[in-house]
């Protein structure tokens, strides 16, 4: 029951950062008349894209530290926050399926990047947190920063070799989070002993 919970609490954290997102973005962009211009303007605004990750990276070690720390017993904490990875991964692919229905492509690999990037950020998160040390607690806030604007970076980069770098990149998220995984049980289980 708890990882539904962890599941639909990042369905409603992502609907949280969503709604801050766009009230960032409409306090710091200019007001313009059609939507061709404003898209210029928000591609034109670097920082933008790198505030949106840091809002969206905060909602979930907000969330892991305040609500999935405390619904969790520490031997599922790392695995409830893949559930709340996954629920938070819902609202992106649910823009995806929007978007392909009004006639943009539809891209697998990107598809998969966004469960995968939300699963793997928050498993961070959630694994730094399982530590029980503030400061590794926080280096995991720092570390789904980092590899969430990798991620990024890479996907709007023009690059001959942008797909296999991108399915490096989540081949290489896939293993740690296994990784984080079976050492989270591991430690529970020799803690138990």
């Amino acid at each position: 029951m708890k990882f539904l919970q962890s599941f639909f609490l990042g369905i409603f954290g992502a609907i949280g950062a969503l709604i801050l997102e766009v009230a960032v973005l409409s306090f710091f962009t200019p007001i313009s008349s059609t939507s061709e211009i404003i898209s210029r303007e928000i591609s034109s605004s670097n920082y933008l894209f790198f505030l949106a990750i840091f809002i969206e990276e905060l909602f979930k070690y907000i969330l892991i530290v305040k609500v999935v720390s405390k619904i969790s017993e520490k031997k599922n904490m790392v695995m409830n926050s893949l559930f709340l990875g996954a629920g938070f991964s819902i609202l992106e692919l649910l823009s995806f399926y929007w978007n392909y229905r009004n006639g943009i492509d539809f891209d697998p690999l990107a598809a998969l990047g966004i469960i995968v990037l939300h699963i793997s950020t928050a498993v961070i998160i959630g694994y730094s947190m399982s530590k029980n040390i503030f400061p590794a607690s926080f280096f995991g806030f720092f570390a789904s920063l980092a590899v969430h604007s990798a991620y990024n970076v890479l996907g709007i980069l023009e690059n001959p070799y942008q797909k296999q770098f991108i399915a490096g990149l989540l081949g290489f998220l896939i293993i740690l989070d296994i990784s984080m995984l079976i050492k989270s049980k591991m430690l529970i289980t020799k803690q138990e002993l």
